[in-house]
């Protein structure tokens, strides 16, 4: 049990125990997906009350991957820079790091918070997804794949210590998984 509260490292992100808070729904974002002060000092309690690396809740790599959580995150624009940064200064000055979720619903957005029809690998509706998806073109898919590592770029650049891929739950990375919500005869 010692062990969990002995400092390590992961891929040189160097945490100063084991607890690791994973990712989970704050709701604490303005409506385009900018950090709050309310999720900052969220963020800030988690590291000062010993928690080694927090994990953020999804996060939006693209305006129309937004999911149906009022709230979330999002990384898609650089005018949320000083945002991310201060983000990432207050866990580091409570001595936490942490990590960005990058996320796209997918066939779980809608067009209420997405701002347009939810993009899926096929257009397949199924029980979790609110409307009908319309499937992606390969350009679509290669645009999403170049958001995944701008949202990456992007942490890295504002101070953020890592980034951990959501690929469960049902969201865009796991319906190119699922038979279920894949039904493409092309590479992907």
């Amino acid at each position: 049990m010692a062990t969990v509260f002995e400092e390590t490292a992961m891929n040189g992100m160097v945490m100063n125990n084991r607890m690791i808070r994973s990712a989970t729904w704050e709701g604490m974002c303005d409506q385009d997906g900018r950090p709050t002060e309310k999720l900052i000092n969220c963020y800030r309690d988690l590291a000062q009350g010993g928690i080694g690396l927090i994990i953020s809740g999804l996060t939006f790599v693209l305006p129309e991957g937004k999911a149906f959580f009022p709230g979330i995150m999002g990384i898609h624009s650089d005018d949320f820079a000083k945002d991310y940064e201060n983000l990432a200064n207050a866990v580091h000055d409570a001595g936490g790091t942490v990590a960005i979720q990058l996320a796209h619903g997918g066939g779980q957005s809608n067009s209420t918070y997405a701002g347009r029809q939810p993009l899926a690998p096929s257009a397949v509706q199924v029980d979790q997804f609110p409307e009908m998806p319309a499937e992606l073109t390969k350009e679509e898919i290669i645009d999403i794949i170049s958001a995944f590592g701008e949202g990456a770029r992007r942490a890295k650049a504002w101070g953020v210590d890592g980034v951990q891929l959501h690929g469960a739950h049902g969201f865009l990375i796991n319906q190119f998984l699922s038979p279920l919500t894949n039904r493409r005869t092309d590479e992907y």
